[in-house]
């Protein structure tokens, strides 16, 4: 009888951790789930190059940083590798630090970068972005050039 209860207390903590591994597993295939692309807080722009599209939907510069949001679509992280830079009058104020990558479906994407220590700039900040989108499958770049002003604390 022993032998049954512990054969039975075995396999209900075998059914419970496997059934834990699956709600686990769920979660970390669909991160997105819950995501929802944020309205954008600046005039759109959309630029097309070689079947690549750039969306610029989101900008902000607060204190010493400045953060933009965009879409993409028809390339992605895994076709290209991206880079940022970002320049005030012709002056480079900052290569990107960090980012948020969020797949929206089959080659569609929205990313954030974020660049700090900006500092000492004219209001409002006349931003120039450009996204270098560096193929991974073809021997050109595509070089995507964004302007816009932003006033601080927006």
């Amino acid at each position: 009888m022993n032998k049954n209860k512990r054969g039975i207390g075995i396999a209900a903590v075998a059914i419970i951790l496997i059934g834990l591994g699956i709600l686990f597993a769920y979660d970390y295939f669909n991160p997105e789930k819950n995501w929802t692309m944020p309205e954008p807080n600046i005039d759109v722009q959309t630029k097309t190059i070689d079947g690549m599209t750039i969306v610029l939907r989101n900008a902000a510069y607060r204190d010493d940083e400045v953060t933009i949001g965009f879409e993409l679509q028809g390339g992605g992280p895994e076709e290209n590798d991206l880079g940022y830079r970002f320049y005030s009058n012709g002056q480079l104020l900052a290569d990107t630090e960090s980012g948020e990558q969020h797949k929206l479906g089959e080659n569609h994407y929205y990313l954030t970068a974020k660049a700090r220590g900006v500092q000492g700039q004219p209001e409002p900040l006349q931003l120039r972005v450009h996204i270098l989108a560096k193929s991974n499958i073809e021997a050109q770049d595509i070089l995507f050039n964004f302007d816009l002003a932003l006033p601080s604390g927006s």
